[in-house]
């Protein structure tokens, strides 16, 4: 997480492929790692069939007639299969203290990425938004993800931690707030919310999750407002967006991005509607989608609808749909009996890409698909120990 968060260009792809081939020639070497337990199989099996429908029916319809291969998009889930080698290697090779390493680390790669905007910003022009990882939506969901593990792990760790979870909170909120990015924003807050409803459920009652909610709400909008006000464009963003919701009418698609992803969604739910059963292959999703809009096709700069589920949708049907959901809610379900810890962060986790992908593209991304896939393997593998070393544990509720 340390090494990636901060989005050194594509570092994504290189841990990756590293992890993915290590694992495979331990898989293939060993026969210890070859065996899974039973939420392992869980995991790694949504994983595989997610990829396996997706690559399946983009194989099926091929490109469309005019058009390149456009495989690129559908090789770069390739990871996913990676899951079943990768769990039982993890699991083998597990140490206790990987619970603080991995808080720790989460905490420091949201202050790296802060640090990074804050310097940069003034000696590298361009960067001040992105912290160099090129893209402004995944360096805000990166920021949004390490901000939510560094307020769960507020409720677990207690000394020095517990102050470098509140120094991470407040950095990877800067780093959010930085990126100018409104739809993770919202996310953020979504799934703030869910979290102190599920953990209240679950672990420390409502009342405990309500007092801490509310003290949490303050302070981040505190923060936010006052950081806006003291950026002129962050502040210019915000009365943009005021100016729009006042006037919607007198814009062009082309002028505005969110009524553009509009017309991308209503050309998309068109085009579903045609072919609900198996979709047309992602490599045609948006030559598919311009047919369905040709008069605004042009102004269509995009590789996706800027909705995770509704590409997946026009991608692969139905089945495809499905299979998303299936990766981001049965962790879940596999996990639900783990340490509340875990538990928790799979929780953060799930809720932030759930909510991002209502107005962003999910997976098909590098440093997303490490992101995701890389904590649920450190999940699953944190699962699996039966002492976690410096969590404090104090619950309340025996819901599981």
């Amino acid at each position: 997480m340390l090494a990636v968060f901060p989005g050194i260009g594509s570092a994504g792809t290189g841990w990756l492929v590293a992890i993915c081939v290590s694992s495979l020639g331990y898989w293939i070497f060993d026969p210890q790692c070859r065996k899974l337990v039973r939420h392992e199989k869980i995991l790694a099996g949504v994983c595989t069939l997610y990829f396996l429908i997706m690559a399946g029916l983009a194989a099926f319809h091929g490109p469309l007639p005019g058009q390149g291969i456009g495989w690129g998009s559908v090789f770069s889930n390739l990871p996913f299969l990676f899951l079943v080698f990768i769990l039982p290697v993890l699991r083998l090779a597990a140490q206790p203290g990987w619970i603080g390493l991995l808080f720790a680390g989460n905490a420091c790669g949201g202050i790296l990425a802060a640090l990074i905007i804050l310097v940069a910003g003034h000696y590298v022009p361009g960067y001040a938004r992105t912290a160099f990882s090129g893209n402004e939506l995944i360096l805000a969901l990166g920021a949004m993800v390490s901000g939510l593990l560094c307020i769960h792990g507020l409720l677990f760790f207690k000394g020095a931690m517990r102050w470098l979870m509140a120094l991470g909170a407040l950095a990877a909120l800067f780093v959010l707030l930085s990126s100018g990015s409104r739809g993770p924003l919202l996310s953020y807050g979504a799934t703030l919310t869910l979290y102190a409803i599920v953990m209240g459920w679950r672990y420390f009652g409502f009342a405990f999750m309500a007092k801490r909610a509310v003290i949490c709400g303050l302070l981040i909008a505190a923060f936010s407002v006052a950081m806006i006000g003291s950026d002129p464009e962050l502040t210019g963003r915000v009365e943009l967006v005021v100016e729009r919701l006042e006037n919607p009418s007198g814009l062009d698609v082309a002028e505005d991005s969110i009524l553009m992803r509009l017309a991308l969604y209503k050309a998309g739910l068109r085009a579903f509607a045609q072919r609900p059963l198996t979709g047309y292959g992602r490599q045609n999703v948006i030559a598919v989608v311009s047919k369905f809009d040709p008069q605004r096709a042009s102004q269509f700069p995009y590789t996706h609808l800027h909705n995770g589920y509704l590409t997946d949708m026009v991608a692969s049907g139905l089945p495809g749909l499905l299979s998303l959901l299936a990766v981001l809610l049965v962790p879940l379900y596999a996990l639900r009996h783990a340490q509340p810890v875990v538990f928790g962060g799979v929780l953060c986790l799930s809720l932030s890409y759930l909510f991002y992908g209502m107005t962003n593209l999910l997976f098909y991304h590098d440093t997303a698909n490490f992101l995701f896939l890389g904590m649920v393997a450190v999940f699953s593998t944190l699962s699996n120990l039966p002492e976690l070393p410096g969590v404090t544990v104090k619950t309340t509720s025996t819901r599981r």
